[in-house]
């Protein structure tokens, strides 16, 4: 029973802002009318919030009370565990009577006090999920629910600064301030991190009891990184600016959030690590200090402000200082006493203020002190409150400007032309701005020369030139000389045909039957070639593998010669819900548990060649998400008028095809020849259906990148195979299990590793050879986006599945390199989006500076770093889907992806705005989302192998990821557009109302 009522403490709360959340999704949450439903909902989850924190005091008072409280397991790798516990110990009681009640009167008072605003709905959603995110923030039993608390409790302030989004400063101060929060943040990280590999466990009661068996180093670091996420939280010198800008939110959050509530949860923090900062008096001196200095900042700084809001932020920032001066000091009672004071006084002030505000009459404030005014070095040092941000902004934001204004220049003078690109490479392209002044009419175009065509050179694309004039006398000389004839006459008569079959195939349902009954052709085929149930296969012996390449291919066949659209989606449509059901069905049959391999078929097509397929506990959770992002690509594309949609059609459905393939095939000749076919009907999307007059140069670059990468690839194939008929008495074979049984020696390992990692470097995108994605984001269709970026993921799994168990010494002798270039490309790709001007270009120095995040996690060569890095890679891959979406939707609507004619455009379209913020989220990795858990899991990875300096180096990316997502976010739906006008926006669609529910 006691379990139960500390559970619902925060599960109330969350469970009233869903309610409310769906409500306003499906528009039962609209206007004045609604409110009251709205208000009683959030206010009956508050109250019964804090009814449920009495009833825990009571039982305290009554009796012996249980410390501890244990729901389950959460979350599991390797020898790390995190529970689903909870502390109810008189710290935290003491502080969730105070968070509860606190919101509750917030709440009550709010009903009233935005009567009639256009955000009273998504106020109280708000409200709810931060009430639910305090509750767990002072219970949580352990750091990482702590930690979910606690940045589910900043999400929830940046929402609310930002909650006038008609106001401009409001949007800028919303990032500004979560930005800032979250170099806090990636100190917590490193601090759950650093418990987890010196204590073992994550634990509060462990972290406070193992803190005496610390040295005093290991001490000193985790003491210090929980103090900066503490500093942060708090806002404290020389972080303490956020707290101004926080203001532009509404005042009843100004009270509970920077009065009563979160602004005290740093302070709530060291009350709770007291032990471990007594093993550290540096930190504690550290403590101290800063508490002084902040005391003095919110001090002199109070009394030079003429608002009274302004005024008492800066008393609040003053008073949270002695605060962390008395913890400093070793008064650890005295802080606690002093918070709960502090809390309910501040709050009582800023929920008093608008009445007080009324009743002045606009008269003007107490001018500053005399004496004050007499020393104007410190009066205008208080002005201008001690050029705190001005020095953030020398110190950070200004050198990475110039560090990512300097590797854009290096990106297009040394990567572009070492890939094959003219330098630069954005003037060579006829470029995206250009085609929509064109399309807009406001300016003069420069066209491209006739002879900008296809001429660049570089290693890569000396490389791929040589292999395309080979591949070209093959096909010339066996294909066309020889069958090309029979070929062309019966593709004439297959087209005549299907043009007949196309008026009775013009309905989805009949789609539907027709896959049916092909389904059941399949399976009684699987009957009569396997007789009943066999290891390795489907139900039945159903060749559930065969069947998912085959739905593809015979969809893309039928397709291709499709003229009707309607006709071309429909069965798009069709193909991609048989194959998303029957990659669900593979998922549910899959024996977790289970080594080997599963759903096996094998057949021979040449003595040398085997048509080998099977799924494992890595392709198996690729093939859903393939089959989820090619529905994905279907119901974005079916609205939209496509020229000759049936081939648009047929090319989408090949490109699943080859991707099913690659991540079924245990053979590496039929991967390698899979991974060349799939490179076919991608450059035909971005040639014939990219958004620009430069599509059909992105189409060449993006062919040209992927056939140098082939040929790498192929090349260490080949020496794996040598290899083998070394050890075999001269029988070549590319087939896995043939090539384990063989190990290349170690002294031939570098090679054929440095050969196959640098194929698959190409299709990740991975820094130096990345150039090609941000060129097929800009001028390419979103189809590519979306479907390649599962794509580019198939270098994950072949280096998990091919790669380091074929050559382990090599990866071990590669390592830091690889994890080096890694961490290079994750800051690379962040700093240029940091200065990118269009929201495409963004996204793909977004997926660049993710990959690098991820090839590092991977290659920590740790349990954790792999698991890390195949979530972080599915992640990916969802995540980056939908933000393509979101850029596609917008350059279909307003014909641009530039952040200069954009703007303001939450009013007009809120889901749109709502399923961007949820995907940026995701993105960065905050807790609720697929990439939390997967995250830590590589930073963990990365900080077993390399230690806390590297693994700091990895948090940082997430920081920067947090602040361009974020700034996209703020410039694309908040801020006004700069020029003042009101975009004509349709919000989300039924079709695209879908995608985003299955985001």
């Amino acid at each position: 029973m006691l379990e139960w009522i500390v559970a619902l403490i925060p599960i109330l709360p969350l469970a009233a802002a869903s309610w409310i959340g769906m409500a306003i999704l499906f528009g039962r949450a609209n206007g004045e009318a609604h409110e009251r439903r709205t208000s009683q909902i959030a206010l009956a989850a508050c109250g019964a919030s804090f009814a449920a924190a009495l009833v825990l005091v009571v039982a305290r008072f009554a009796g012996p009370l249980p410390e501890q409280v244990m729901l389950g397991h959460w979350l599991a790798s390797g020898e790390f565990q995190v529970d689903l516990n909870f502390v109810i110990d008189d710290l935290s009681l003491a502080l969730l009577v105070l968070a509860s009640l606190a919101c509750l009167l917030v709440a009550r008072f709010s009903v009233n006090y935005l009567h009639r605003e256009s955000g009273f709905h998504r106020f109280f959603l708000v409200l709810s999920l931060f009430t639910a995110a305090m509750t767990l923030l002072v219970i949580g039993g352990n750091a990482v629910l702590t930690f979910v608390g606690w940045e589910v409790a900043g999400l929830c302030s940046y929402l609310l600064i930002a909650f006038f989004q008609d106001r401009p400063v409001a949007a800028s101060n919303a990032t500004r301030v979560f930005v800032t929060n979250r170099v806090g943040d990636a100190g917590f990280l490193l601090g759950i991190a650093l418990s987890f590999h010196w204590l073992g466990s994550a634990d509060w009661e462990v972290v406070t009891a193992g803190a005496s068996d610390l040295n005093a180093t290991q001490a000193g670091l985790l003491a210090g990184c929980f103090l900066l996420a503490a500093v942060a939280k708090s806002a404290q010198v020389p972080l303490a600016p956020w707290l101004a800008r926080a203001m532009e939110g509404p005042t009843p959050s100004s009270a509970l959030f920077y009065g009563a509530v979160m602004v005290h949860a740093g302070v709530y923090l060291m009350l709770r690590l007291q032990p471990l900062f007594e093993q550290a008096p540096v930190m504690m001196a550290a403590m101290a200090v800063v508490g002084l200095a902040t005391a003095l900042y919110g001090f002199l700084g109070g009394l030079a402000q003429t608002d009274i809001k302004s005024a008492l932020i800066f008393s609040t920032s003053g008073q949270v200082g002695l605060m962390f001066l008395a913890c400093g000091l070793g008064f650890w009672r005295l802080a606690l006493v002093h918070l709960c004071c502090h809390a309910v006084f501040r709050a009582y002030q800023f929920l008093s203020a608008p009445a007080i505000l009324y009743q002045l009459h606009g008269a003007r404030a107490r001018p500053v002190p005399t004496w004050l005014a007499r020393r104007r070095r410190v009066y205008v040092a208080a002005l201008q409150r001690f050029w705190l941000e001005d020095l953030a902004n020398w110190s950070v934001v200004r050198p990475l400007r110039r560090l990512a204004g300097y590797l854009s220049v290096f990106d297009t003078a040394v990567v572009d032309r070492a890939t094959g690109l003219p330098a630069p490479a954005v003037s060579a392209l006829s470029s995206l701005a250009q085609w929509e002044e064109r399309q807009l009419g406001t300016g003069r175009v420069l066209e491209r020369a006739p002879d900008a065509m296809d001429r660049g050179q570089g290693i890569v694309g000396h490389v791929t030139e040589w292999t395309a004039a080979a591949f070209h006398r093959i096909e010339e000389q066996l294909v066309f000389k020889a069958v090309g004839q029979g070929i062309v006459t019966s593709s004439h008569r297959m087209g005549y045909g299907l043009s007949r079959v196309e008026r009775w195939l013009g309905r989805s349902w009949t789609w539907m039957a027709v896959m049916a009954v092909i389904l059941a052709v399949l399976a009684g085929i699987g009957e009569m070639m396997h007789g009943g149930e066999q290891p390795g296969t489907g139900p039945a012996g159903f060749p559930l593998l065969s069947a998912l390449l085959g739905v593809p291919l015979l969809g893309m066949i039928a397709a291709w010669r499709a003229r009707q659209a309607r006709t071309a989606f429909a069965l798009g449509l069709t193909v991609a819900v048989v194959e998303l059901i029957l990659a669900v069905q593979l998922l549910a049959g899959f024996q977790a548990h289970a080594p080997e391999m599963q759903f096996v078929e094998r057949f021979e097509v040449l003595p040398w060649l085997g048509v080998h397929l099977g799924v494992d506990g890595l392709s198996v959770l690729f093939l859903p998400l393939t089959a989820l992002l090619t529905l994905f690509v279907i119901l974005y594309a079916q609205p939209h008028r496509q020229e000759r949609p049936g081939a648009f059609v047929g090319s989408v459905l090949a490109l699943e095809a080859a991707l099913v393939g690659m991540f079924t095939a245990l053979n590496l000749l039929q991967f390698w020849l899979f991974a060349l076919a799939e490179a076919i009907p991608a450059t035909v999307l971005i040639a014939h259906y990219g958004t620009s007059p430069g599509r059909h140069r992105a189409a060449w670059q993006f062919a040209r990148s992927m056939l140098g990468g082939l040929a790498m690839l192929l090349a260490g194939i080949v020496l794996l195979a040598w290899n083998h008929a070394g050890a075999a008495d001269g029988v070549w074979s590319f087939d896995l299990p043939a090539l384990l049984a063989t190990p290349v020696p170690e002294g031939r390992q570098s090679l054929i590793f440095v050969l196959l990692f640098a194929g698959l470097a190409v299709r990740l995108a991975l820094f130096p050879l990345h150039a090609w994605l941000p060129i097929v984001a800009k001028h390419g269709t979103v189809a590519v986006g979306m479907v390649f970026l599962v794509g580019a993921k198939v270098g994950i799994y072949a280096l998990l599945r091919f790669v380091l168990p074929l050559l382990p010494a090599a990866a071990r002798q590669w390592d830091m390199a690889i994890v080096a270039l890694g961490l290079a490309g994750m800051l690379y790709g962040a700093l240029l989006a940091f200065i990118r001007t269009d929201l495409r270009r963004l996204l793909a120095f977004s997926v660049i500076s993710h990959t690098g995040a991820l090839v590092a996690g991977l290659f920590s060569l740790t349990a954790s770093g792999f698991k890390g890095g195949l979530l972080l890679s599915l992640n990916l891959g969802l995540a980056a889907a939908g933000l393509f979406i979101v850029a596609g939707l917008l350059y279909r609507r307003l014909g641009t992806t530039r952040f200069h004619r954009l703007g303001g455009l939450f009013d007009a379209a809120p889901l749109l705005g709502l399923t961007f913020l949820v995907v940026v989220l995701g993105s960065i990795a905050m807790p609720g989302t697929p990439g939390f858990e997967a995250a830590h899991l590589a930073l963990e990875g990365v900080f077993e192998s390399y230690g806390w300096g590297v693994a700091i180096v990895a948090a940082s990316g997430n920081v920067l990821a947090a602040g361009y997502l974020l700034w996209a976010y703020q410039r694309i739906f908040l801020a006004r557009n700069p020029k003042g006008v009101t975009l004509p926006l349709v919000d989300l669609r039924s079709r695209e109302l879908i995608v985003a529910g299955l985001l």
